[in-house]
């Protein structure tokens, strides 16, 4: 009987080692940006305190991360370096880098198509900026297969229905490409610099955060037709949408805040006092929790979605080789 509840006991805790195993090895995590000292800080939520700290190429600016692939795709946007840093998300280890367009900023992924798309955003010639192509890279290769042409300044992109958005701040107009065929489809003015864009996939509308006039315009993605504006405060930066609570959240970075859309009304219905200079902004609709990058005062801001408070205030680590202090930009939680 002892030798029954011995082994018992051993198949339980080998059981509940596998278990927790498990779970932390499969948790999601947040990642930031750190422009200033090209690094990528990764957050565990669950504690709230940063567990690694990944080097990248120079000035990263965004992230996009492919789950069931476990890569992240950490954008290099110093017009010296200009690549793509490919990291194993298991080993937090550099896979390879890929060499895209002079300044990107963003990219965004398509892994049923096995395509990503980097935005090569900056490249001024005296005065004048002359970037307006997208990179098309293949994911299996991870190499760049072609070129496509947008608007001036390509800055964020987001895909709806096989159909990609791209926000081009060069000439105040927002670019929708057909996946299929990479050909555009329609060409939308907007009222001044777009930078930020998210689609709500149920209701299709793409929100874009239109850095001038401080607002931010909704399209209508049925008919790729701007809808209306919304008035959210200075400086409007990145967006974020939840969906299933219906909701968007615009960072705001000359007013320190984040301000909460109904996405079924398309107005503001809260602001939210977090950091200095809000940039990047991801939400996570399963753990209620909204995450912004504090570029200004280098830190993270937690808020609970259920009642929009901040609830932790996550210290990074501010650069010793750069003006910029740390500077964290880009943000996302998978």
């Amino acid at each position: 009987m002892k030798k029954t509840n011995t082994i018992l006991t051993m198949v339980f805790l080998f059981l509940l080692i596998t278990f927790i195993y498990t779970s932390d090895a499969g948790a999601k995590k947040v990642y930031v940006a750190n422009s200033g000292n090209n690094t990528v800080s990764v957050i565990d939520p669950a504690k709230n305190e940063v567990v690694m700290t990944i080097r990248t190429g120079v000035w990263p600016a965004s992230i996009a991360v492919d789950p069931a692939s476990k890569r992240a795709y950490i954008v290099n946007s110093n017009e010296g370096d200009s690549t793509i840093s490919v990291v194993d998300t298991e080993s937090y280890s550099e896979i390879t880098k890929i060499k895209v367009g002079i300044g990107p900023m963003s990219i965004v992924l398509d892994p049923a198509a096995g395509i990503a798309y980097a935005a090569d955003t900056e490249h001024m010639v005296e005065g004048k900026n002359v970037n307006k192509t997208l990179s098309v890279i293949d994911l299996k290769t991870n190499k760049v297969t072609g070129k496509i042409e947008v608007g001036v300044g390509p800055f964020d992109m987001k895909i709806l229905d096989k159909k990609l958005y791209v926000s081009n701040s060069g000439d105040w107009t927002v670019s929708v490409l057909n996946t299929a065929d990479r050909k555009i489809l329609n060409t939308i003015k907007v009222v001044d610099t777009p930078l930020g864009i998210d689609v709500h996939p149920e209701k299709k509308k793409v929100y874009v955060a239109i850095h001038g006039k401080g607002q931010v315009t909704v399209i209508d993605a049925v008919n790729n037709k701007d809808v209306g504006s919304i008035p959210v405060g200075k400086a409007a930066w990145y967006i974020a949408v939840d969906a299933a609570k219906n909701r968007a959240y615009v960072t705001t970075r000359e007013e320190n805040k984040v301000s909460v859309i109904d996405t079924n009304t398309d107005k503001v219905i809260e602001t939210i006092k977090v950091g200095k200079e809000p940039i990047g902004v991801a939400v996570d609709p399963e753990s209620h929790r909204l995450y912004v990058a504090n570029f200004g005062d280098v830190s993270v801001s937690v808020i609970d979605t259920t009642n929009n408070k901040v609830v932790n205030t996550i210290k990074l680590t501010p650069a010793t080789d750069s003006t910029y202090s740390g500077s964290p930009w880009g943000i996302a939680v998978y």
